[in-house]
């Protein structure tokens, strides 16, 4: 009776697997646009990701990088801005859509630590996503 049970609970793995083999496989989720760059300045103190959602928390934030200007435009009634940096030589935005208009956004970076300060900026719509990193966007 056991060995009958064991292969029953197989068949139902098996056919689980491949069910999930027959499934598409989702396109990772991409920014509407991404800004990238190094600065010379001297950030003091630490500058953690983060997840933009206004003009005036974007402005303190290139300006806290050293940047004279922005980096680029961003309609903030209709997009949201995560902000990711390092030391490292490199840095990039990895994304997983988590269902339910959740996205989760990671930085990738380099562990070579040259000098200047690199970072990236992902433009995000808000029409496509209703929350960043667990934050409601507005």
């Amino acid at each position: 009776m056991a060995s009958f049970l064991k292969v029953l609970l197989g068949i139902g793995i098996l056919n689980t697997a491949m069910s999930w083999a027959d499934e598409p496989a989702k396109a990772d989720p991409q920014p509407l646009r991404e800004f990238h760059g190094t600065t010379t300045e001297e950030v003091t103190g630490p500058i953690p990701e983060e997840l933009i959602k206004d003009q005036e928390a974007y402005q303190v934030a290139w300006e806290k990088l050293g940047l004279k200007e922005s980096p680029g435009e961003v309609n903030f009634a209709h997009e949201a801005l995560f902000l990711a940096t390092t030391r490292g030589s490199r840095i990039s935005l990895r994304l997983r859509d988590e269902g339910e208009g959740k996205l989760r956004v990671l930085a990738m970076a380099t562990r070579d630590i040259r000098p200047g300060f690199r970072y990236v900026f992902g433009v995000f719509s808000k029409k496509d996503w209703q929350q960043i990193n667990e934050t409601p966007l507005p």
